[in-house]
């Protein structure tokens, strides 16, 4: 009964995200419409003015986030037969939070070498 219900949940999921981003996207083009014609006061014109590094990397550092812990768990299922069955867990969670962390101090790195560069 599952394994039928799996795909139905996953294409569920997808269309929520996929009517969920388009109606941000709607609504974004709408609010830079009323901006450029001046509809709006001065307050909100500077929402929509060029975003600082630490907003725009928002995406960079969650990307290198989510790298690091899907490789922490490669490297877990790699491991997975040579790991006692004691610690296997424990093993698991600590590579994730590794590279997690590893992820977040790439990020600052790279943030840190474009606020230099501006």
């Amino acid at each position: 009964m599952l394994e039928n219900l799996a795909p139905v949940l996953i294409l569920i999921v997808i269309g929520y995200f996929t009517v969920d981003l388009v109606r941000v996207v709607a609504e974004n083009r709408l609010r830079h419409k009323l901006v450029e014609k001046g509809l709006v006061d001065e307050k909100v014109k500077l929402l929509f003015e060029a975003r600082p590094l630490a907003q725009s990397a928002s995406a960079l550092k969650w990307g290198l986030v989510l790298i690091g812990v899907g490789m922490a768990l490669l490297f877990a299922f790699a491991i997975h037969s040579w790991v006692p069955a004691t610690i296997r867990g424990e093993m698991t969670a600590g590579a994730v939070f590794f590279m997690a962390g590893l992820g977040m101090i790439v990020y600052y790195a790279i943030a840190r070498g474009q606020e230099k560069k501006d």
